[in-house]
């Protein structure tokens, strides 16, 4: 079969001069552009069809233009929602990854939170014996008494005070030396919002030394 010729190009005058196609021209364009790439790929097919360049502005290439036009705005209303889906498949998909990754963060800086105050809260510091401070036996009793205190409770001065039958200016005193010490720590407690005090790490230590090695002054 000899090679199919390309269909005549209607924006060209037989004069070679530039020219707007007629509407019926710009109809069987796709149509005859279709003949043609079918009789020069697929010669095979196109001999068993009888199919050619005669064929041309026919009624085959008025079917298949005809095919085109009603089917191309389809494909293109179609491969415009495939694109939309995909790109608010990829958005969500990166919006969520971006989430996922910031709560991951918030996760990992939280439990990092969390591990070091674990480990503030239970390291335990010690003292040399030198460093050991003198403590009076008043202030090793309202230490304690401190000691005794199941976790989240509190002893006031006025609490003190009764437990070792002081007067409560002489218990205040005590305890606020025991405070700049670092040895108890200040909190609100008792029915009036009054200074309660609990014992540190650091008092707790103190006091297993001190009844280690007395040091009652």
């Amino acid at each position: 079969m000899e090679p199919i010729p390309t269909p005549p190009n209607p924006f060209v005058a037989d004069t070679g001069s530039f020219v707007l196609p007629s509407l019926a021209e710009w109809f069987f364009l796709p149509g005859d552009w279709l003949i043609y790439l079918l009789a020069s790929r697929a010669p095979a097919v196109a001999d068993a069809l009888d199919v050619g360049a005669a064929d041309y502005g026919g009624a085959l290439s008025g079917f298949l233009a005809w095919v085109f036009w009603v089917g191309a705005p389809i494909a293109s209303v179609a491969a415009a929602s495939a694109v939309r889906r995909f790109d608010e498949r990829v958005t969500r998909g990166i919006a969520g990854a971006i989430a996922e990754l910031r709560r991951r963060v918030r996760m990992a800086i939280a439990i990092a939170r969390h591990r070091r105050q674990q480990r503030n809260s239970r390291k335990e510091p010690s003292f040399d014996v030198e460093e050991l401070p003198s403590l009076r036996r008043d202030e090793l009793l309202a230490l304690g008494l401190h000691a005794k205190l199941a976790p989240g409770f509190a002893l006031t001065a006025d609490d003190v005070a009764e437990e070792l039958g002081r007067r409560g200016h002489e218990v205040r005193a005590v305890l606020e030396r025991l405070q700049k010490l670092a040895l108890l720590q200040a909190t609100v407690g008792g029915l009036e919002g009054e200074t309660a005090y609990t014992l540190t790490a650091a008092g707790r230590a103190a006091l297993r030394l001190h009844h280690a090695s007395p040091r009652v002054a």
